[in-house]
């Protein structure tokens, strides 16, 4: 009985179709580290025995996670995929057991496979990924609206905009500005929206430590929900020292990689906040065990993203519904709004300043490979030839 049930269940995976994707931003995006103008992801299309597709997205950051997208595709085509071709019975929950054990780091490689096993085992029992990571305990959650480095100024018409379309968070990107800058930028958007909006401030690890303590003591009347990862160096440390000195919450994002490194800021009193990603923390399951190590320390949970298209925004998604200990501001599912293109559906789901769960299987959002292959830069295909792959498609 437990063996035909587990062969219902799963079915081996036959082929996977690769695409390297670029899209530009409608606005260009100030960071600490540049000025972003566009976003590069690598996607992976998984078919299954019985035809049934998954799909997965991998979002590599070189400042932050070291990766790129050639070695996404090479890590994918020389090690993971051919893993997965060769399984049996491809469950998400062991494949990820498997490639851990077989090949270090390359989480958003990991993540993007782990993401369409997710999909296609959601489709064939006919659940969300929600349900298959325990259950969705909300259907929606509001949305935050980034802002670039600059000043109030700059922010106020965005604000303006944005709030009437029903975001009330907004993140405040700095880093690059003087210290007194940003203060007087806190100071002013409070004085003019009060308790009206939640205001974040992300300094993307552009601070000394006296640099951040020259802001937390410049906004010690502020009611900021927190303020992300702002030290450049001895991260651990120097939040930790932070944290204790300050009522602000301090919110891990760049140093939080695996769940070991949330488990040592956890353990070191380093933040109160985890900056979760789906692609950069390796997939749903493995962001799942980081919102864990948070809720058994009494940390919050913030979900983030990367410029990220639909796939891995509907992965973090199916995520999020299921976590306890999530913050309460709006959180990172306006990136495929922020892009001239994304080949999903991601976007219709973002409504009056709120996410919402679709109800279908799997990831539950729907992808156009016409398109996809539009914005694709390098592609390949392992297992069946594109002919059995378009065979299969026509069974979804």
């Amino acid at each position: 009985m437990n063996e035909k049930t587990t062969t219902e269940t799963i079915a081996p995976i036959v082929s996977a179709d690769v695409f390297e994707i670029e899209a530009k931003l409608c606005v260009p995006y100030k960071l600490t580290e540049g000025v972003l103008v566009a976003t590069q992801a690598v996607l992976v299309k998984l078919t299954d025995a019985d035809g049934i597709v998954g799909w997965g997205e991998a979002n590599p950051a070189g400042t932050v996670d070291g990766e790129t997208p050639a070695g996404v595709m090479r890590v994918l085509k020389e090690t993971l995929l051919p893993i997965v071709l060769r399984a049996a019975e491809p469950m998400p929950g062991t494949i990820d057991a498997l490639v851990d054990s077989l090949l270090p780091s390359h989480l958003c490689a990991k993540g993007a496979v782990s993401m369409a096993l997710l999909d296609i085992l959601g489709k064939r029992l006919n659940v969300s990924a929600a349900t298959l990571l325990g259950g969705a305990i909300r259907r929606s959650l509001p949305v935050l609206w980034p802002l670039s480095n600059g000043t109030a100024e700059d922010d106020i018409p965005i604000i303006e905009e944005r709030a009437a379309q029903g975001f009330s968070s907004f993140m405040l990107k700095m880093g690059t500005s003087p210290i007194a800058s940003e203060i007087k930028r806190v100071a002013a958007l409070e004085a003019r929206y009060g308790e009206s909006i939640k205001l974040i401030a992300d300094a993307n690890q552009g601070w000394s430590l006296d640099q951040a303590r020259e802001f937390l003591a410049g906004i010690a009347s502020s009611k900021l929900a927190f303020i992300e990862e702002p030290l450049a160096d001895d991260v651990t440390k120097g939040m930790a020292e932070l944290s204790g000195a300050s009522q602000f919450p301090l919110s891990a994002d760049e140093s939080i990689i695996e769940h070991t490194d949330a488990a040592h800021l956890a353990v070191a009193g380093a933040a109160k906040v985890f900056s979760i990603k789906s692609s950069k923390n390796g997939g749903p399951l493995r962001a799942q065990r980081i919102a864990a190590t948070a809720e058994a320390f009494g940390i919050q949970c913030y979900m983030n993203s990367m410029i990220e298209f639909g796939i891995t925004q509907a992965a973090s998604l199916q995520h999020a519904v299921t976590v306890r200990n999530l913050i309460d501001v709006g959180h990172a599912f306006m990136s495929t709004m922020r892009l001239v293109e994304d080949p999903t559906d991601f976007s219709s789901f973002v409504r009056n300043g709120m996410v919402h769960l679709p109800e279908r299987p799997g990831l539950g959002v729907a992808i156009d490979e016409d398109h996809v292959r539009r914005l694709t830069t390098s592609s390949f295909v392992l297992g069946a030839s594109s002919n059995d792959v378009r065979a299969n498609d026509a069974k979804r």
